[in-house]
Formats: C-alpha cells, structure tokens, sequence
C-alpha cells in the first residue's frame, strides 16, 4: 500500500485526489473514473470500457459512446 492522504468532503460532496497519487496512478487531468461502493467503502478507479452486452473490459470498442466486445459483436451479426 502507498501513502495515506486524509481529505475532506465539500459543501458539493467532492474530494481531491492528491497529485501525488493520481501520479502513482498513472491518472491525467479529466481522465474518466468509476466510483464504486465496494464493502462498505467507496473505491475510485481508472474508468474501463466495458461491454454492454457481457460486461468484458478485453477488446472492447466504443460505437455511439457505448462499449461492445468483438464476441458480441460477431453475435449480434449472426442474427441479423
């Protein structure tokens, strides 16, 4: 585990990433994340494209801003 920063919340619920750790996480400024509540904590993490279809985050690319798999896709040509 890495450093421990202790941040507030805001009058409009957000929190800072410190520099430091969005460096260590390999995160750019307006990178898209996903905020997650996993065991009763809130995780944040670099957002994945994902397939609507299976969920698969391997081979996924965008069409009309949503995420589709190659196996999906071949899917979807088969019952046309």
């Amino acid at each position: 585990m890495g450093n421990t920063y202790y941040k507030k919340i805001t009058s409009h619920g957000s929190i800072n990433i410190p520099r430091a750790l969005r460096t260590e996480m390999g995160m750019e400024e307006r990178d898209p994340v996903e905020v997650v509540a996993e065991d009763n904590q809130i995780v944040v993490k670099p957002y994945n494209l994902r397939c609507i279809f299976c969920g698969t985050t391997d081979g996924v690319k965008s069409y009309m801003n949503k995420g589709i798999c190659r196996g999906c896709l071949e899917k979807l040509q088969e019952d046309k």
